[in-house]
């Protein structure tokens, strides 16, 4: 019992993720105190395949998905029946030894390969085909959570070890259970008539529906797009991992009890994690888990040239973010770059410009850049940078960023290949609109910055403007 005193609320509470999944630690924590028989029996399992299935020691990832269905969650969400799509899906890293997360956030509108399934009850028979090009979302929708772990798989080249679901009946549920949610909003406030947001400028206590309106916004804020959405979510967390740690919610037994039943009553989980000694082994393994070494950071994307009310992943940058969970590097507020000296680099000259790959091949090697073949290729109008894989993600980002003008981006390995690949050169060809080598003050300022924010960073601040024209519902 002085062991569990001595821990961190965060530690107590667990791992966090856009819908208050602390709570399942929380309840885990509880066990060796509680009643263990009735906590036991309100766990929610699912099978899923192609998770590791690993014990919880170690470095860890759990997919996490917001599920959008209508079924059973009451009136004002419209009528939708049997549909199950992941309005929300999050990846929450654990680094080996569980004092560092990472959650990742993956936007519900980006367009991904998604592999062959089969179909879920209730949206057909038999296997769904591969599709080179669909939404992320619906990846539950035709296979279930199986389908959703794989198709996250395929993007990231991650293996995914544990699964967690939940539906706006469970998200609401925890909301009141740890009694409300502060939450900041601008001057000028969010207004969404599609969520039945309407909030002032200022902090409000948020519980049940007004909770859930808020994190389910887009209308409302930013361009309406989900990148805005995702922004106010991760605020949330943080209100939520701070409203956890500072008010000692964790302190008196029957409050804890009273969450913890809730929390296992509402969420569902896969068959691995799904019993108690899981949770309590994986509770006990977070005591050094502390809330300014949790960040949340969303994955880059562009907009689809094809459809722009859909995103793409931005390569290499999504690809530098996938093997700095791959290999548990941690966030430092930016991507990471390798030292010049270690990036083998090709260039070819496909601008029609004579010498131009000699030319500057010297100036990268000045850099320091091993430069290791100069060539000639086929005429080209857009400079690009090729790469084979993740392992190979982290030396095209360095060496675009040694460029004056940031060049398109191609990884040559296509799904349904592995994506990892293997360490090696990467490929630089000059195309007629190459701007040359960017002096060292330039290189510094990079590309645009990734969307981040650490679990202790004030809740007022980095939050997304308010979307001044929201539209209307028919």
């Amino acid at each position: 019992m002085g062991y569990w005193r001595q821990t961190s609320g965060l530690a107590k509470a667990g791992y966090v993720t856009a819908t208050i999944v602390t709570a399942v630690i929380v309840a885990a924590s509880l066990f060796v105190y509680l009643k263990f028989a009735r906590l036991e029996a309100n766990l929610h399992t699912i099978t899923v395949s192609g998770l590791s299935n690993r014990s919880v020691f170690g470095a860890q990832n759990i997919l996490v998905l917001g599920s959008q269905t209508r079924d059973g969650q009451g009136r004002g969400f419209g009528y939708d029946p049997g549909t199950n799509l992941s309005d929300n899906l999050i990846l929450v890293h654990l680094d080996a030894t569980h004092t560092h997360a990472t959650i990742l956030s993956i936007p519900r509108d980006t367009m991904v390969y998604e592999p062959a399934c089969k179909a879920r009850h209730g949206v057909g028979t038999g296997t769904w085909p591969a599709y080179q090009s669909a939404i992320i979302d619906g990846a539950m929708n035709l296979g279930g959570p199986s389908c959703a772990v794989r198709t996250v798989e395929d993007l990231t080249g991650i293996r995914i070890d544990h699964f967690i679901e939940f539906n706006f009946n469970s998200f609401r549920a925890m909301v009141d259970a740890i009694g409300g949610v502060e939450v900041c909003v601008p001057p000028g406030g969010y207004r969404d008539p599609w969520s039945h947001l309407h909030l002032s400028g200022g902090k409000h206590l948020l519980r049940y529906n007004a909770a859930l309106a808020y994190v389910r916004t887009r209308h409302g804020v930013g361009n309406g797009g989900d990148l805005g959405r995702i922004q106010l979510q991760q605020a949330f967390i943080s209100s939520v991992i701070q409203k956890v740690t500072s008010q000692g919610l964790l302190a008196n037994l029957g409050s804890l009890y009273h969450i913890a039943d809730i929390a296992t009553r509402a969420l569902t989980v896969d068959r691995a994690l799904g019993s108690v000694s899981s949770l309590l082994h994986l509770a006990g393994t977070l005591r050094y888990l502390h809330t300014k070494n949790v960040t949340m950071v969303t994955m880059p994307t562009i907009y689809d040239p094809a459809n722009l009310n859909r995103l793409l992943a931005e390569q290499p940058q999504a690809d530098v973010l996938f093997q700095m969970l791959r290999t548990s590097k941690l966030w430092h507020h930016h991507l990471p770059k390798l030292p010049p000296t270690t990036v083998q680099v090709r260039v070819l000259n496909g601008s029609g410009i004579a010498h131009l790959a000699g030319q500057t091949a010297a100036r990268l090697r000045k850099l320091g850049f091993d430069v290791v073949k100069v060539g000639n290729t086929t005429a080209t109008a857009a400079t690009t940078v090729t790469y084979s894989g993740t392992a190979q993600a982290d030396s095209a980002y360095t060496l675009m960023t040694a460029l004056a003008r940031l060049p398109a981006a191609q990884n040559l390995i296509s799904e349904p290949a592995p994506q990892t690949g293997t360490a090696g050169p990467v490929t630089l060809i000059l195309g007629a609109d190459f701007a040359g080598v960017a002096s060292p003050r330039a290189r510094r300022a990079g590309p645009p910055a990734v969307q981040s924010r650490n679990a202790a960073q004030n809740i007022c601040s980095g939050l997304p403007v308010a979307n001044a024209n929201p539209g209307t519902p028919p």
